[in-house]
């Protein structure tokens, strides 16, 4: 297949050397006067999790960069791999030129899908979550591929006609074979959208908690700090259910919906696995995007009315990091 990914960072680069190195024509898209960064390639240190085994590998991936696209160009798919704050801005242009490519959305959501729905068929877009990370150290790319891929139909399991209704599940059937090729194995939600607003809650929480605790490594092996969370965590679902989320039916919510006191023991082996601590590594500059990801969440616990004080006690070390 022929793939372009739009934003060349950790999650787009990972995803991109997995999909290349299935056979798949890779292009990754990069800012105009960004080119240089790509001239020598870029070394990767991987901890790789496809296929039930996790393994080091080390790598030097020599992209095939762009700078821009057009309908013309014939992709057959293209994954939208930006930050959550960036996602808005880039949406209209990368639609105006996506011709008759199916559309990946690869990123974290809050908003719901209103605007993407403006913008494009059902039938175009898929949604989805990687489950990957890392950041730069030393000029390589350390991070980790997990093994399981989250994607949805854009339908999200709301009534739809139902040519719109057979154009999405095409397309989720397309992107999830594209995964499958490469050694990640789909886990299909049934409403995506409710499964970002989870998602997203989580995020704002762990993130949150290994702010407080001086990072995700010491974080992740502490079990006062752990627990902490889980409760913040029970008021972020809160929120989330407010919203309309029957949360007992999305997997990444359950570890918050018993006792922590019963929960953090299992919580801890996850979070302490080292394939865990590599996909949850970021850089200091991505600091702003997880304290938007935090008052977001705040934010909207106080619109509906959510008590939510350990959530809030996080947010002065949400603050200050940076």
């Amino acid at each position: 297949m022929k793939i372009l990914v739009f934003g060349a960072g950790v999650i787009g680069t990972l995803y991109g050397w997995a999909f290349e190195g299935a056979g798949h024509s890779v292009s990754l898209l990069v800012r105009p006067g960004h080119e240089d960064r790509w001239t020598n390639g870029i070394n990767l240190q991987i901890l790789d999790a496809r296929g039930g085994k996790e393994q080091e590998v080390g790598a030097l991936y020599r992209p095939h960069i762009v700078t821009s696209f057009a309908a013309e160009d014939g992709y057959d798919v293209v994954i939208e791999a930006v930050r959550y704050s960036q996602v808005e801005e880039v949406l209209p242009d990368l639609v105006a030129n996506l011709g008759q490519a199916i559309l990946l959305l690869y990123s974290n959501n809050w908003q719901g899908l209103d605007a993407i729905g403006r913008l494009l068929p059902k039938g175009r877009c898929v949604l989805g979550l990687p489950v990957a990370g890392g950041a730069m150290v030393n000029d390589v790319l350390d991070g980790a591929l997990q093994g399981r891929v989250v994607l949805g139909s854009s339908t999200c399991g709301q009534p739809t006609p139902s040519d719109v209704e057979a154009a999405a599940a095409k397309s989720l059937d397309v992107v999830a074979e594209l995964f499958r090729s490469a050694g990640f194995e789909p886990d299909i939600q049934a409403n995506m959208e409710h499964a970002y607003w989870v998602h997203f809650a989580s995020t704002a929480v762990y993130s949150a908690a290994a702010a407080k605790a001086g990072g995700f490594p010491a974080f992740a092996h502490n079990n006062k700090a752990i627990r902490e969370a889980l409760a913040a965590g029970r008021e972020a679902m809160e929120i989330c259910r407010a919203r309309g989320v029957d949360v007992g039916k999305v997997e990444e919510a359950r570890p918050f919906l018993s006792s922590p006191l019963v929960t953090a023991p299992f919580v801890r082996r996850v979070l302490s696995r080292e394939v865990t601590t590599r996909t949850a590594q970021t850089r200091p500059d991505y600091a702003p995007e997880f304290q938007r990801i935090h008052h977001d969440v705040v934010e909207t616990g106080r619109q509906l009315k959510v008590p939510a004080p350990h959530l809030d006690a996080f947010s002065r070390y949400v603050d200050v990091v940076g």
